[in-house]
């Protein structure tokens, strides 16, 4: 099983429970136009902003998921849980957003350096009145956009499909999903206890990698690595690099 492969599964239940009126469906491939570039400065000041998702009033959380297994992803798709941008339901709103992704390649070698090109690719979106903050450590984004994107009809769809272009250039990925979740900051609540899993993964994996003399009796993600397989051969493919040193 793929290190992730047991989040993913818990992220399927989650989007499940919700009743099929409550999700909408779109498909990046279905984006009539492209939405027009901020030029790499992107700047919403507070009084032209129309809409604020995950600020620091509301609950926030943003992770990303990979998987080898192209069954694991839904090529294109975006699915939304709560109102779009635009629609009524206050100029704040809570925020989750789960990015997922099929790929090849993850040899246990590499695996820390894909994941973090992926993580700084879900950042990567530079659309004309969409300004995001993010902190990749606690999982969280904070996103502004201007009541003139909202005029224009900026939408999750555009942001979706902006997201898993972006995702797409990557050469090892095959397939990118995205869910965003904006319904109540109960649900982003429940959406962070996935989340704090998949943390738990990749803080494992950043040790692996980070900390040339593991010391695993002592270290604090071995209940972690001795349960998930991809963490456990990870582990004995780098040991067996550096005592070839």
């Amino acid at each position: 099983m793929g290190m992730f492969e047991e989040v993913l599964h818990d992220v399927r239940e989650f989007v499940k429970a919700f009743p099929d009126e409550g999700k909408r469906e779109f498909q990046s491939r279905d984006i009539p136009d492209r939405w027009p570039s901020g030029g790499n400065g992107n700047l919403v000041l507070a009084a032209d902003t129309g809409v604020e998702l995950g600020s620091p009033r509301e609950e926030s959380v943003s992770f990303a998921l990979w998987s080898e297994s192209d069954h694991a992803v839904r090529d294109g798709a975006i699915t939304l849980i709560g109102p779009d941008l635009g629609e009524p339901g206050g100029r704040d709103l809570p925020y989750g957003k789960v990015v997922m992704v099929a790929g090849g390649g993850f040899d246990g070698k590499n695996d820390y350096d894909r994941y973090r090109e992926l993580e700084r690719a879900r950042y990567d979106v530079d659309l004309e009145g969409y300004m995001i903050r993010a902190a990749s450590l606690y999982q969280r984004e904070w996103i502004r956009i201007s009541r003139k994107a909202l005029q224009k009809g900026l939408t999750f769809r555009t942001l979706g499909g902006a997201l898993i272009g972006r995702l797409k250039k990557i050469e090892y990925v095959r397939k990118a999903e995205v869910l965003f979740i904006t319904s109540s900051k109960e649900d982003v609540r429940r959406l962070k206890a996935i989340a704090g899993k998949a943390a738990m993964l990749v803080g494992a994996m950043s040790k692996i990698f980070e900390e040339p003399q593991m010391d695993c009796d002592e270290c604090e993600y071995r209940p972690v690595c001795d349960e998930v397989t991809a963490l456990k051969k990870m582990r004995e493919s780098l040991g067996k690099e550096r005592r070839k040193r």
